[in-house]
């Protein structure tokens, strides 16, 4: 998923929002980089170095960076973005319904790293 693809999405299920396009913006690199930090640094080291939202960090973004999560897993970013928009206009019960399905897609994509991309082994057993 792109970046363009994941707010116009957003857009769809929250046509209309009052948030800036700019703050959306911030929370999908926010968003790339908490999962790159927590995900896909320890699981799949340098096997998705080229993309995210997070990685050219200084430099703007452009509505065709491919987003971090594979498919199917990216449909994670559209959740997320629509719970942080109702958490920002305190609409508890459509932020708390949009966190969960963004938890279960996190908690999907967390194992299917751990099952394509298995940790290094650093330690040495004795038995």
């Amino acid at each position: 998923m792109t970046i363009g693809e994941a707010l116009e999405r957003a857009e769809q299920l929250r046509p209309n929002c009052r948030i800036e396009t700019e703050t959306r913006l911030q929370w999908l690199r926010e968003a790339d980089a908490l999962l790159r930090t927590k995900l896909f640094d320890r699981a799949a080291a340098g096997a998705f170095d080229a993309v995210g939202a997070d990685r050219p960090w200084e430099q703007p973004v452009q509505d065709d960076q491919t987003l971090l999560a594979p498919p199917p897993f990216d449909a994670l970013y559209p959740h997320l973005l629509c719970a942080q928009m109702d958490a920002a206009l305190g609409e508890t019960d459509r932020y708390a319904g949009e966190q969960a399905q963004y938890n279960a897609l996190y908690a999907e994509l967390a194992v299917w790293l751990r099952q394509n991309y298995p940790p290094r082994s650093r330690a040495q057993w004795r038995w």
